[in-house]
């Protein structure tokens, strides 16, 4: 597996999580939720957020690698 692919791998996970978070964001604008799961699915978007970020930076990180890779052949 080169930095390409598994750059790619990175940015396909990030879309799963990037669907998580509009499922739970969809949840979470329905009405009549109690306090307790309106908290609960706000700190679940965030901790997804967190790891959808750090998806893309790592994906970003190894894109460059595999730029800086074509370049030293």
């Amino acid at each position: 597996m080169n930095y390409v692919e598994w750059a790619e791998e990175y940015r396909e996970n990030a879309l799963r999580i990037k669907q998580v978070i509009k499922k739970k964001q969809n949840l979470l604008n329905g009405k009549n939720l109690s306090a307790d799961l309106h908290k609960r699915l706000t700190d679940e978007i965030k901790a997804y957020r967190r790891i959808f970020y750090e998806l893309c930076e790592i994906e970003k990180t190894l894109r460059e690698r595999a730029i800086g890779d074509r370049r030293e052949a």
